[in-house]
């Protein structure tokens, strides 16, 4: 059974990397866990001949590398860091996966009313995610808020497909793909996994599930993997916020209680509603099963946003959503 913390991933176990195999008669099962993408990346797949499930595990993480040389904020030569920093200037050439994120990003973006937005970065660096150095102590002023907010918004992001270019119309502007990069990542392990013969497999990229097939030996064998929402308070006695089966299909959750920060006293999430610019708490977690993990990515961070009302607006593209400790 596989237990999942929440989208921005447990982390803690930075520099381990191992690789393990059992057999039980046939086929082997075959995971392997690196860091990357600032969590922990683990492959598991379910296969008769080991050579195979090794190097189709390995172009897995070669898939989920370039994701990261294309989407990473963190990396000064990736192609979305070049698009933030010639922001007002030029549009950029780019590979033709960001042009299909965004798109992505964009959709997530429409149905949640605009609460749901990638090129929010000005506003999470102001309150000290991902850039701590210039951090302010004190919350930001409503008149602060809305100047930054001047440089937020779909309206600024322009994107050629044809040509695989983006660009903001405008200086200051500037974009993060957290909310949906780790699932595209999910997904390109995935459909590396399959190019390689691979019928049987979990990949989880920090809670980011992408089921494929189903489990061969083991718990679940012939019906579906077993995967554990685990829940942050809970106990011995109630440990799990969900348990579910998967076949063909992905899982992601999102909530605050992993990755926030303090100001005067006053803690808050990750997690902003950039209609206002200030971050969102409704509730514990939201949790979304969907077609792929670059959907069920984006839409737990949109259920998380909208609440309740998500099944309405979101529906469509959801499979499942689950809501944990909403009002």
């Amino acid at each position: 059974m596989q237990i999942l913390a929440t989208g921005a991933g447990a982390g803690g176990l930075a520099g381990l990397g191992f690789y393990r195999w059992r057999t039980f008669g046939q086929p082997a099962v075959v995971s392997r866990a690196m860091p990357l993408l600032g969590t922990l990346v683990t492959i598991t797949v379910h296969h008769p001949e080991m050579k195979e499930a090794e190097n189709a595990i390995k172009n897995a993480f070669e898939a989920i590398r370039h994701v990261d040389q294309v989407m990473s904020i963190h990396r000064s030569d990736s192609d979305i860091t070049r698009v933030n920093q010639l922001a007002g200037r030029e549009m950029v050439s780019v590979d033709a996966s960001l042009c299909e994120v965004v798109e992505v990003a964009r959709r997530a973006h429409e149905k949640t009313e605009k609460a749901y937005d990638v090129t929010g970065l000005p506003v999470l660096r102001r309150f000290g995610f991902y850039s701590e150095e210039n951090l302010s102590k004190k919350f930001p002023t409503d008149r602060e808020i809305q100047k930054i907010l001047d440089c937020v918004g779909q309206q600024y992001l322009k994107v050629d497909s044809a040509s695989h270019q983006i660009g903001f119309v405008k200086e200051g502007c500037a974009m993060d793909l957290g909310s949906v990069g780790k699932g595209y990542a999910v997904d390109r392990a995935g459909s590396a996994l399959k190019e390689n013969g691979i019928e049987s497999g979990l990949v989880d990229i920090g809670g980011n599930i992408l089921a494929i097939g189903v489990p061969l030996v083991g718990e679940g064998e012939g019906r579906g993997w077993s995967v554990a929402i685990r829940n942050p308070e809970g106990d011995a006695k109630n440990p799990y916020l969900e348990m579910l089966s998967l076949k063909n299909e992905a899982v992601a959750t999102s909530g605050n209680y992993e990755n926030y920060r303090s100001f005067e006293g006053r803690t808050i999430g990750h997690l902003f509603d950039m209609r206002t610019g200030h971050p969102s708490n409704p509730g514990m977690s939201s949790t979304v099963v969907a077609s792929n993990a670059t959907l069920a990515d984006a839409l737990s961070t949109s259920s998380f946003l909208l609440g309740p009302k998500a099944r309405a607006s979101l529906g469509d593209m959801a499979r499942e959503i689950y809501f944990h400790e909403f009002l």
